[in-house]
């Protein structure tokens, strides 16, 4: 049987908390400048995966050709973000519950 543990550490290195604080900083400018220029990247990342890092898109056909843009263009951003855009009208997936 797969048995998962959960194990919560208290931080307390300031090094690394300063560090944890500079990611989440990163990605939450990462994730603003994406909320202010979806219409730059769409439609053509419909369907595919867009990366943001350094406040810049790249539009890539695969999680990995996301990253790996993200970790070449800009290797200081350690708060980039990949993503799936939806095309639109699909796909959708319903339940049916009962």
């Amino acid at each position: 049987m797969d048995q998962r543990r959960l194990i919560l550490e208290e931080i307390t290195d300031l090094d690394e908390i300063a560090r944890i604080h500079s990611q989440h900083e990163q990605a939450h400018k990462n994730s603003a400048w994406l909320q202010a220029h979806w219409a730059d990247v769409l439609p053509q990342a419909s369907g595919k995966f867009i990366a943001v890092a350094g406040q810049q898109a790249y539009v890539a056909e695969t999680p990995e050709e996301a990253r790996t843009w993200a970790r070449t263009a800009h290797p200081e951003d350690r708060g980039a973000l990949v993503e799936y855009v939806l095309p639109p009208g699909g796909p959708r997936f319903y339940a049916n519950r009962g």
